[in-house]
């Protein structure tokens, strides 16, 4: 939103399309993450120390960058729909749908501090994936439904819209993966220096 208003933009997200945003995405993944297996190496590492914030170990800015990312990538699919089809609904549509399906995907990395995605097996959580499904129909719903696209101001999509909505929304994963070998590298380089 802080994008848009600064470089002249219009708001590429309507109030009641953020708190649908927060239902669909803080709601059944936030539940079903809050069961997800224990980490089978929780109790291999050192507790943290009493006086170690929440945001710890970089935790915060891992949050920072990922906002960051996010809100970028859903900017660019507003200004993106708003060349190609110069319509404000629905570009406003095409950077709704990514802010959702983007933290949809994201949610995944959400399941471990420690572990990255690919060693995460995910059907060990089967209620995240149904969470993520029933979300994302969700927000499918709030897309094509007429009734729901007169309450959340939303068009349908096309095929183009959805290609530039999956890449965009795809970048956060991409970036996190990307951040997570460069630190595995790192460290890795460090060990052997020290050794």
């Amino acid at each position: 939103m802080l994008i848009a208003v600064v470089i002249g933009l219009p708001l590429p997200l309507l109030p009641i399309q953020i708190l649908w945003m927060n239902l669909v995405t803080d709601g059944l993944p936030a539940i079903a993450l809050g069961i997800d297996p224990p980490d089978p190496e929780g109790m291999s590492r050192k507790p943290r120390h009493p006086r170690e914030g929440v945001f710890s170990e970089r935790l915060g800015l891992k949050i920072l960058s990922q906002g960051i990312i996010i809100g970028i990538c859903t900017t660019a699919a507003f200004i993106i729909s708003l060349v190609l089809h110069g319509e404000l609904v629905k570009a406003r549509t095409a950077a709704f749908t990514c802010l959702v399906m983007a933290q949809l995907i994201y949610v995944f990395h959400c399941r471990s501090e420690y572990r990255r995605l690919s060693e995460t097996d995910i059907l060990t959580n089967p209620y995240l994936i149904g969470a993520v499904i029933v979300s994302g129909a969700m927000q499918l719903a709030a897309v094509y439904l007429p009734v729901a696209q007169g309450v959340f101001r939303t068009v349908a999509l096309d095929g183009l819209d959805w290609i530039i909505v999956f890449v965009l929304s795809g970048w956060s994963s991409v970036f996190t993966v990307i951040v997570q070998k460069i630190r595995g590298l790192v460290l890795r380089r460090t060990s052997i220096i020290r050794a």
